[in-house]
C-alpha cells in the first residue's frame, strides 16, 4: 500500500482556488487552521480532484487509503486544538462504511496518522 504523500498533493494547491468552492462542508477556521487545515486540504483534493488523484498513480486502494489517512491525521490535529468532533468521527465511520476495498489495512494507516498527525 502507497499512501499519497502532502509533496505528491502539494502540486494541485495551485489549482485549489477550483476545489475550495466545493469544501462548503467544512468551516473557515478549519480550512484556516496553521495546522490542521494541511490535512484537510490534502483529504479533499484527493476527494474532489479526481485528476489529481489520476495522476498520482494511486490504486483505488490506495487512493481510498490515502483519503482516509488525510481525514483521520485532521481528526488527530483538530482534536487536539478544537476538542472532540463527533461530525468528524461520523464523517471517518462513513468512510469506512462505504469502502469499496479490503480493511485490513486499517490498524497500519491509523497508526501512520497518528504517528505524523502534528499535535502541538
Amino acid at each position: 500500500m502507497r499512501l499519497a504523500t502532502d509533496n505528491e498533493i502539494a502540486l494541485a494547491v495551485v489549482r485549489l482556488a477550483d476545489v475550495e468552492s466545493r469544501l462548503g462542508g467544512y468551516t473557515c477556521e478549519m480550512l484556516a487552521h496553521p495546522i490542521a487545515d494541511r490535512s484537510l486540504r490534502n483529504y479533499c483534493i484527493l476527494t474532489e480532484d479526481l485528476e489529481l488523484a489520476g495522476n498520482l498513480g494511486l490504486s483505488e486502494s490506495d487512493k481510498f487509503w490515502s483519503r482516509y489517512y488525510w481525514l483521520a491525521r485532521f481528526r488527530m490535529e483538530w482534536n487536539a486544538v478544537a476538542g472532540y468532533d463527533a461530525g468528524i468521527e461520523q464523517q471517518l465511520f462513513q468512510l469506512l462504511e462505504d469502502a469499496q476495498v479490503e480493511c485490513g489495512a486499517l490498524p497500519g494507516v491509523e497508526a501512520a496518522a497518528k504517528r505524523d498527525a502534528v499535535l502541538s
